[in-house]
């Protein structure tokens, strides 16, 4: 059964799809603009409701004839993309992160990529540039939806008709429910998964129950409407990555996507009807499902070949390719699938069936075969295979089983009884080797421990933080260890401390900015970053001098704010220099780390400690490298590589020396 056309919708779409399109390429205006994919559940919700309503009411409702106007509609510009995706990562992406893009082709085309990225959202995951498919998520929410919401109605309309709008309020309000502990709990899982955003596609399910009466939205249609425009257009230009969202946040542009389509329901003529009307609004609402699957790998791959900020020029022409890629997508593989008279109903499910097995042999091929090194031509950097054994993951806090104590390993001289320990953040594993290295020299062991985004500053809380055990809870986890074990007699502190007195993140580098507070002083509301700093690691200096134990600290290390790895080996593969590509220079180091440099300066003069400074062997000239004879000294846009770590040896030595 047809529904009723409204040109509205399409404008509305073209709102979202352009809002997530700005926001995509880069553009701060459209920070917000992610909030576009919450709009498009609103209005699917609605569309989907109200074509399953009227099917029912009239017993023309049909499962097979459902899918098969979603088969349509989805799957052809879907298997379009996804062999466009194939054939440029085989020849742009090493066969480490080809592999790994052979899993998101199998969750893609099984409609489980939500699942597949909330699994990579780790701490150590590669960087969304690097991932083609990531846009996909939103995808899979919308088909989980349309797989089970088809029978969910048909139930509830044989068994508890008078019902349904309780049944799909109550769904509603669990899912919203769900979504704001979400946020709190797990703000991953509440971003990707489908029953933390099925609330949003409820709100459009309601609504096509059309409980609302004409008079009032003839009424008050105007006014709706434009409330609408404005709870959406604030989050566009509002919002950013260190909105916590979904949840509470949600709200204003979900509700305003609702009261837009109440806007223009029936027979309304709303400004915001006429508005979102317009021939311009409307074409790009017609090629918004085409736009939406382009954008991102096309931005990503421009992106990650040149390995740098686009220009304006750049961005402009970028822009203008996707509006014609997504134009002949629409005109050339959307439009003629739509039609019967160009498959019919037993072909398009044929043609469905052989398409995803194609496609799930294909990225089961990637995947197993380990992204086709041999394609290369050339042997796969070695360094990029870091074995388990210098990751030290097993003594991450956030791994162990046992959260009442630490669980370190050991480095250097194993035949000798630890005699120093390594505390820190996710910094502090990636001097491992080097230390090990050196300390094997000089016939002494030790110990490292650390937690993800938990530096060794007592008493500082930081937000966000990403590991299973607060940051406080883990430091005193340490004192305690430390008090325990009195023949450890030096404590070596290591955290990406730059970040910590800063902020924000660096260049491309992705994550939310950094916020401390101190929890031991409430009154300490009012200071900046460097002064909580300052405090928190003048507490541990002095908790660790008070048990008669040396202090050395290792200074902070040169942040590249590209992957490292990644962009070695484009440029490796394009004929260009890595170094010459990202590596920041040293005036940009030295300046970044004024502060932190000036703190470390008052405490070796005011407490004796040892300051060890690893930019000293880094940096060379005036650049502070990122890789050495095509060998990366990161393992990503922060952290040492084993290679990286295993070059700072000689500066340990001094550690090590004092101990004989």
């Amino acid at each position: 059964m047809n529904l009723n056309y409204r040109k509205d919708i399409d404008g509305l779409r073209a709102i979202s799809v352009l809002a997530v399109l700005l926001n995509h390429a880069g553009i701060g205006l459209f920070s917000g603009g992610f909030i576009g994919v919450d709009i498009f559940f609103v209005i699917s919700g609605y569309l989907i409701t109200t074509i399953i309503i009227r099917e029912i009411q009239t017993n023309e409702f049909s499962l097979i004839r459902f899918y098969e106007r979603r088969i349509r509609r989805i799957l052809p510009a879907l298997f379009a993309v996804t062999v466009f995706t194939i054939a440029i990562c085989a020849i742009l992406y090493d066969p480490e992160k080809f592999k790994d893009f052979g899993k998101s082709v199998i969750a893609t085309i099984l409609f489980a990529s939500n699942f597949n990225f909330w699994k990579e959202s780790g701490y150590f995951d590669a960087p969304s540039q690097l991932k083609p498919l990531l846009h996909t998520w939103s995808l899979a929410v919308e088909e989980q939806f349309y797989i089970f919401f088809p029978l969910f109605m048909a139930g509830i309309y044989r068994f508890a008709r008078k019902q349904v709008p309780l049944i799909l309020a109550g769904v509603m309000l669990l899912s919203f429910s769900l979504s704001l502990y979400g946020v709190s709990k797990d703000p991953s899982a509440a971003f990707y998964l489908a029953h933390m955003r099925t609330w949003e596609l409820m709100i459009g399910s309601i609504l096509a129950l059309n409980l609302i009466p004409v008079e009032f939205r003839e009424k008050y249609g105007n006014l709706i409407g434009v409330a609408g425009l404005v709870m959406i257009a604030i989050p566009i230009f509002q919002y950013s990555e260190s909105t916590k969202f979904p949840g509470a946040t949600a709200l204003a542009p979900v509700l305003g996507a609702a009261c837009i389509l109440i806007s223009g329901m029936e027979e309304s003529k709303s400004l915001t009807k006429k508005l979102l009307s317009l021939s311009p609004l409307v074409f790009v609402g017609k090629i918004s499902y085409s736009l939406y699957l382009w954008h991102w790998p096309l931005i990503i791959f421009f992106k990650y070949y040149t390995i740098r900020q686009m220009t304006s020029s750049e961005l402009g022409s970028l822009l203008i390719a996707i509006l014609i890629i997504s134009t002949l997508s629409w005109r050339f593989i959307e439009t003629p699938f739509r039609s019967k008279n160009f498959m019919s109903t037993h072909q398009i499910y044929a043609f469905a069936a052989s398409g995803m097995a194609v496609m799930l042999l294909a990225g089961y091929a990637v995947y197993h075969f380990k992204g086709f090194p041999e394609r290369q031509g050339f042997e796969y950097l070695a360094e990029n295979k870091v074995g388990e054994e210098w990751t030290f993951r097993e003594c991450n806090v956030n791994y162990t089983d046992n959260l009442d104590t630490i669980h370190p390993c050991k480095i250097g001289d194993r035949s000798q009884p630890p005699s120093f320990i390594v505390w820190g953040d996710s910094h502090a594993p990636t001097f491992g080797k080097g230390l090990h290295t050196s300390a094997t020299q000089h016939g002494v062991s030790g110990l490292i421990t650390y937690g993800n985004g938990c530096p060794s500053l007592l008493g500082i809380a930081i937000d966000p933080w990403f590991g299973d055990v607060e940051c406080n809870k883990y430091n005193n986890m340490v004192l305690d260890y430390l008090k325990d074990h009195p023949e450890i007699d030096t404590v070596i502190l290591a955290s990406r401390w730059t970040i910590l007195v800063e902020g924000n993140r660096y260049k491309q580098e992705e994550g939310d900015s950094v916020h401390l507070t101190d929890t031991l002083d409430q009154t300490a509301t009012n200071l900046d970053a460097e002064e909580l700093v300052k405090i928190g690691l003048e507490r541990t200096i002095e908790t660790i001098l008070a048990t008669n134990r040396r202090v050395v600290i290792i200074g902070p290390l040169p942040e590249i704010g590209y992957d490292v790895p990644s962009a070695n080996f484009i440029a490796s593969r394009t004929g260009r220099d890595t170094n010459e590509m990202i590596a920041p220079s040293l005036e940009e180091y030295l300046t970044r780390n004024q502060k932190m440099f000036a703190i470390l300066k008052e405490f070796e003069e005011k407490y004796g400690i040892q300051i060890v400074e690893p930019w000293k062997s880094l940096c060379q000239g005036d650049i502070c490298r990122a890789v050495i004879d095509e060998i990366p000294l990161y393992r990503d846009d922060d952290h040492l590589s084993v290679f990286g770590s295993e070059l700072l040896a000689p500066i340990f030595d001094p550690i090590f020396e004092f101990k004989k």
